[in-house]
């Protein structure tokens, strides 16, 4: 009786150990391989039944609707960077011809992508929540999976076959180490993925449908075999498939999470007003890199001109957006009645710094039959930091705000939807250099907002202005990472140290026994 009472006290030993330092033992799932997505590999977006926005949301490469467009909800073109598909090629604006019709072999390749990983072998069973796991690439079968708040670690390159039997829940975040990537990750999700949070990353391919909360940054694809996709003023970018910088020499940590980059874009319509009626308009783009690495894959896309031209900008001609260049565009059409058009610019940021994919849209009004100009406002957001160490800190945004238009700007204000109340708040010296609380095209607003975050975050700034019975509207989005900490390099990896934790313990409690032993012999 007396030896139980001892190996009682070692396991509480061990107990409290595991409690203390936090360590996870890492799992291997089964050999697993990635799923050919084919001709859907292009989609950032799917859906079967409907699409449901609010704005604004970016989405980086195709959306596709398997019902007719009218089954889109807050979803406008400006905010999709790729192509929308549909069944009767109408687009969220429902004028037919106006987006390609979409081929029945995409969802076929959703649902073969799908088949596959359900047929893959040897999976590893997870019973609990992925929280504070660290796991190695294979193939997991999860129950109803669930993310509650924390950080599942990925570790080393290779496929990461998630399956659920019904659902996912996420409000927590992922990250990569020694080599994993975003793209090599996929979710067969057998009904509903809910993601909330700041981020997550993979392929989700969901059986009834992926609702997003609000603000949630996806480095992946949400694919809905059978019902919707839900968004509000998301971002849905990549997957991205760069492998995230190494850890600091010396330091205890691995910088595990990606820096992402910033990218800006200014739309200036020429002329601005049409009072004698429909005529030519000339669009000039302007796109500049905000940070804080070289953005590649640039494409400019307007909702409502379609051959958007590269003009100039790319001075050291390497095809990449260097953070020192500005390239300009342009795209002519003609204008029959007053509208508003938006450009939506993308590119990728793909080296060893910086990862994932940026995007900033742009919006202008051209004014048709009346003798009315309309006015335009623009801003940039900026981070102090691009990436904070584990455990987070403190922000400083900042906010810089012009008139590209003719009109002075009343009432011109900046919000941010994460960035709010004291200390938070944005504020100000606007730079109104004749005092008349009007923001001319000579003026340049700055603004910051000092913010202390604890996860990876994505927030949004608004810049809002009035002029001639208008209110115009700019956004801005800027991502700032929080690494994931992690226990010095020793060479031994987390699961190989509990192991040895526990070994020393039994073995200590192995010698005492034969002491005690040895006294009352």
């Amino acid at each position: 009786m007396n030896i139980f009472k001892k190996f009682s006290v070692i396991l509480l030993v061990v107990a409290f150990i595991f409690s203390f330092t936090g360590l996870t033992p890492a799992h291997a799932g089964g050999p697993s391989t990635a799923p050919a997505l084919g001709v859907a590999a292009s989609f950032s977006v799917f859906a079967n039944t409907a699409i449901t926005n609010s704005a604004p949301s970016v989405i980086s490469g195709d959306v596709g609707l398997n019902t007719a467009g009218t089954n889109y909800s807050g979803l406008t073109t400006g905010e999709v960077a790729g192509t929308i598909y549909d069944t009767n090629g109408t687009g969220p604006d429902g004028v037919p011809g106006n987006d390609p019709v979409l081929m029945g072999n995409v969802q076929a390749a959703i649902s073969n992508a799908n088949a596959f990983m359900l047929a893959e072998g040897a999976p590893t069973v997870i019973g609990t929540p992925l929280d504070a796991l660290v796991l190695t690439s294979g193939v997991y079968d999860l129950g109803a999976g669930q993310l509650n708040g924390g950080v599942l670690t990925l570790d080393g390159p290779g496929a990461y076959i998630f399956r659920t039997s019904s659902s996912l829940t996420s409000s927590g975040s992922i990250v990569f180490i020694n080599g994993a990537r975003p793209c090599d990750v996929y979710w067969s999700v057998n009904t509903l993925a809910t993601i909330n949070g700041s981020s997550f990353a993979g392929t989700i391919i969901a059986g009834t449908g992926v609702h997003f909360g609000a603000n949630v940054v996806l480095d992946g694809r949400a694919l809905a075999m059978g019902g919707d996709v839900t968004m509000l003023s998301d971002t849905i970018t990549g997957p991205s498939c760069v492998v995230p910088p190494p850890p600091p020499s010396g330091s205890g940590q691995v910088y595990v999470a990606p820096v992402y980059p910033l990218i800006n874009v200014t739309k200036i319509p020429s002329p601005l007003n049409l009072p004698g009626g429909p005529g030519s308009v000339t669009y000039t783009y302007t796109v500049t890199n905000i940070g804080p690495n070289v953005i590649g894959d640039v494409t400019v896309k307007d909702d409502q001109c379609s051959s958007v031209n590269f003009i100039d900008g790319d001075d050291n001609g390497d095809s990449n957006l260097d953070l020192n260049e500005s390239w300009k565009y342009e795209c002519t059409k003609t204008v029959n009645a007053t509208e508003t058009n938006t450009v939506t610019a993308c590119g990728t940021a793909s080296n060893a710094v910086s990862t994932g994919v940026a995007c900033d849209t742009a919006s202008a009004t051209v004014t048709v039959g009346i003798p009315v100009i309309p006015p335009l406002i623009h801003i940039i957001k900026k981070p102090n930091i691009f990436l904070l160490p584990a455990g987070g800190g403190a922000v400083t945004y900042s906010y810089t705000v012009t008139n590209p238009g003719t009109v002075p700007l009343h009432d011109v204000s900046v919000t941010d939807n994460k960035c709010t109340g004291l200390p938070g708040r944005v504020v100000g010296h606007p730079g109104d250099l004749n005092n008349n609380n009007l923001l001319e095209s000579n003026e340049s607003w700055s603004f910051t907002c000092l913010s202390n975050i604890f996860q990876t975050t994505t927030n949004i700034a608004t810049a809002e202005g009035n002029a001639n019975g208008f209110t115009v509207i700019d956004y801005a989005q800027a991502t700032v990472a929080v690494a994931a900490p992690k226990l010095p390099n020793t060479g031994i990896a987390p699961s190989d140290v509990a192991i040895i934790i526990v070994g020393l313990l039994m073995l200590i409690g192995v010698f005492y026994y034969l002491a005690r032993k040895k006294q009352t012999a």
